[in-house]
């Protein structure tokens, strides 16, 4: 089953209700959040799905990883996905584009200038 983010933090929040007035729900809660989820909700939360639960007595950090690299030279999955969305033919297209809207508004000022120069030889 697919989990959506309104139910996410639904069940996130009935958890919360229920182990600060349930002892040994908490205890569960802390030792095993999957089958806490399951008693609370009757749902089960798929095991690669990450859930970290901290007791909020004393103090505490998180440290998040990011994601592992295979190789130096390589861009992880969120890395590509934020340079993505363009490619080298895409570039030259637009640019190319702007380079002959360029060339053209050149143009039409030389031949401006042009006109303006024989009106004033004319005028000699």
């Amino acid at each position: 089953m697919s989990w959506t983010e309104e139910q996410v933090k639904e069940t996130a929040t009935l958890v919360i209700e229920k182990a600060s007035s349930d002892d040994a729900f908490r205890s569960l809660c802390l030792t095993d959040i999957y089958a806490a989820v399951k008693e609370a909700t009757g749902k089960e939360v798929p095991q690669d799905f990450k859930i970290n639960v901290v007791d909020g007595k004393g103090y505490h950090a998180n440290i998040v990883l990011p994601e592992a690299k295979a190789s130096a030279d390589e861009l992880s999955e969120t890395e590509l996905e934020s340079v993505a969305g363009g490619s080298k033919s895409g570039a030259n297209d637009f640019f190319g584009t702007v380079g002959n809207i360029a060339e053209d508004a050149a143009r039409r000022t030389v031949n401006v200038a042009e006109r303006a120069a024989n009106r004033a030889i004319d005028q000699i």
